[in-house]
């Protein structure tokens, strides 16, 4: 990116942002904005984004609190969601390239035709659900052990939590930030949250 924007001055930072977020030392003193782009926040489970976010309020501690620009996928119905999951899994395979590295390092083995994916809506947890399912019986191996899946059994595999505004207001609130305004597109299912 620096490239095409020569005005703006970028520092790459390697660290997993999960554990921690030590850039004070590439950052000035003056206020900080925390720009978190699309809407991985909803990986996190609400726990987690609760104690991930007070990082981004503390990250200057030499200058003013941190604001806070955030994307957040909102809360729609089961109906709308499931059917988005069922259209996306049914484009999704499990790609034999994208399963060569697990393999090698696991020593895993298994037929990436094995499983394919399955998506919903789980409205009690709030959250999408992504799942492997294996559509044989079928053994796979990993590290030497042998492993059994039933046909149909699945394998959860990621998360994508869905917040009303109220709601990801209060998770915010919880996590020390005040005030804040939301930006709503709802026939996207998408808000942008500026606190």
């Amino acid at each position: 990116m620096a490239p095409d924007h020569p005005d703006i001055e970028m520092v790459g930072v390697i660290t997993d942002f999960s554990r921690e977020l030590d850039i004070d030392d590439v950052l000035e003193k003056r206020a900080t904005t925390f720009f978190y782009p699309g809407s991985s926040i909803g990986n996190f489970t609400p726990e987690d984004a609760r104690r991930f976010s007070p990082r981004s309020a503390a990250i200057s501690p030499r200058g003013p609190v941190a604001r806070l620009l955030i994307g957040v996928d909102g809360k729609e119905e089961k109906a709308r969601l499931d059917a988005a999951m069922t259209t996306r899994s049914r484009h999704r395979r499990v790609q034999p390239q994208r399963a060569a590295a697990p393999q090698r390092k696991f020593r895993l083995r298994l037929r990436p035709d094995g499983f394919v994916h399955r998506g919903f809506y789980n409205d009690a947890l709030g959250r999408i659900e992504m799942h492997l399912e294996s559509v044989r019986d079928q053994d796979v191996r990993i590290d030497g052990h042998v492993r059994r899946f039933a046909r149909g059994e699945r394998i959860h595999t990621e998360n994508s939590y869905k917040y009303a505004p109220e709601d990801f207001t209060a998770l915010l609130r919880s996590a020390g930030f005040r005030g804040g305004t939301f930006l709503v597109q709802p026939d996207r299912g998408y808000t942008v949250s500026r606190h």
